[in-house]
């Protein structure tokens, strides 16, 4: 996907996306199952009551009002339980303290239409925030209030009955099923669950998308060297066929350059054989004038074929990579340039270190000068680095290339026009070996204007660059 119309909250890697889309569906999940056990839950307590309070209330006033007074606290004691709490008082409850609020107040009204028949008894119903609520006056029997509730619920209801026989009875429940610790307990383990989750599921598509990364860099190494070892065949049944596609394919672009390497050295070879024969010929002319031309042209086709060889072999696939001081290596060439005569200036910094083989990039940016001066009239050289690499920039004030012409003039022996004939020298493969080397080092060599006039060849490394095989 192209990094620009990526949505910018998608993390660039597959193991992102694919852990990303777990914890959504996760969070989704467990919202939406956590919001239906709420809703559910929100109703237990008045189920809870309905079904087994309500009822054994209708039985307790009774029975509390036959009761002697000095045996309800035994009463009381045995009536207690998780979910509801009873207290017999001789004054009304005082209402202080008491948190009702519209809530409150529509829950004490459904909890008085489902209460039973009381004999026409006074009644009071009141809410209120935890089981302390308000200040609790003298009670005749237990007042355990704090007891541990087995909803764990801080809103409770106060639910008083008037005795026929005097005072007050109250019964405690619970006015609703949720709380804030059953909140914060839910809570930290949906967290707790969603980050094991999430580690389990980025470790599963670390490992998952690990044969794919190998295909990746297995696909950028033969890019540069068909040589390099083939991709080890592992992961589900899909990649492990890819793997195999992949190595026959290196395979069949290995057996075609060694092939088409073989045949240009067979026929450098046949070439040199006649080569050999016309020096020896060449001997024979007695005209002076004659005799210079077709050494010259002799030489011209020995350097031909064997720079045409060399780029068909690409020597810089078995050269070890070193770490090289390139200002230094580009310095030296400035150098010797500037001592035959040629205008060859150099800024930039003093020190960068790339890891390359050192003489097929000294080749290549001595083709690039050597086409600058011949072409340009001097070359300027430019040193710059970044996170991503150095770039050596070689500006000449030559006629410049045409934009539409540029990529043709990395093409093998092909020229532009007639004032880069091979009067002037060269085979034609200057550019051509340039860019080769850098792409096999994982940059490459572009073409820009010059400000004023002129062409600007900039040649692009990375740091590291990419392994030989």
């Amino acid at each position: 996907m192209n990094a620009g119309r990526r949505l910018w909250f998608l993390p660039a890697g597959m193991a992102g996306q694919f852990t990303l889309l777990v914890v959504v569906l996760l969070m989704l999940g467990f919202w939406v199952g956590g919001g239906i056990y709420v809703s559910q839950r929100a109703t237990t307590a008045l189920h809870l009551f309905k079904e087994s309070v309500a009822e054994r209330i209708a039985v307790i006033v009774p029975l509390i009002e036959r009761t002697p007074p000095a045996e309800r606290p035994d009463l009381l004691r045995a009536l207690h339980s998780p979910t509801l709490r009873i207290m017999v008082t001789e004054a009304a409850w005082p209402p202080a303290g008491a948190a009702s609020g519209s809530w409150g107040r529509r829950h004490a009204r459904a909890l008085r239409t489902e209460l039973p028949d009381l004999g026409g008894r006074q009644l009071e119903i009141q809410t209120y925030g935890h089981w302390r609520g308000p200040p609790a006056p003298r009670v005749q029997g237990p007042s355990r209030v704090s007891d541990g509730d087995l909803l764990h619920s801080r809103a409770k209801a106060r639910i008083s009955v008037a005795l026929e026989s005097g005072g007050w009875i109250h019964f405690i429940v619970a006015a609703r099923a949720l709380s804030l610790r059953w909140a914060l307990r839910t809570v930290f383990w949906m967290a707790a669950a969603t980050v094991v989750i999430l580690a389990i599921s980025f470790w599963v598509t670390f490992r998952l998308t690990r044969p794919l990364r190998r295909f990746s860099e297995a696909a950028e190494r033969i890019g540069t060297d068909v040589r390099s070892p083939p991709l080890r065949v592992d992961g589900s049944r899909e990649l492990r066929n890819a793997a195999r596609a992949f190595n026959r394919m290196q395979e069949r672009l290995r057996h075609l350059v060694d092939d088409r390497t073989m045949m240009l050295a067979a026929i450098s070879h046949d070439l040199r054989t006649f080569l050999t024969r016309l020096r020896l010929r060449a001997e024979f002319i007695a005209e002076k004038d004659q005799y210079d031309k077709a050494l010259a042209d002799l030489d011209d086709m020995q350097s031909m074929l064997d720079s045409t060889l060399a780029f068909a072999r690409d020597d810089a696939a078995d050269e070890p990579r070193t770490s090289t001081d390139l200002v230094a290596l580009v310095r030296s060439l400035c150098d010797d340039l500037a001592d035959a005569g040629q205008a060859v200036t150099y800024a930039g910094p003093d020190r960068v270190l790339v890891t390359c083989a050192p003489r097929a990039v000294k080749r290549a940016i001595h083709n690039v000068l050597s086409n600058a001066i011949k072409y340009g009239r001097e070359a300027a050289v430019r040193i710059s680095s970044d996170e991503h690499g150095v770039t050596v920039d070689v500006a000449d004030r030559g006629p410049g290339i045409p934009a539409d012409q540029r990529e043709a003039a990395f093409r093998p022996f092909h020229r532009l026009d007639a004032s880069r004939s091979r009067e002037s020298g060269g085979s034609g493969l200057g550019l051509a070996v340039a860019r080769s080397v850098a792409r096999r080092h994982g940059g490459d060599v572009v073409m820009s204007d010059r400000e004023g006039s002129g062409l600007i060849v900039s040649l692009r490394l990375p740091r590291t660059g990419i392994p030989p095989a």
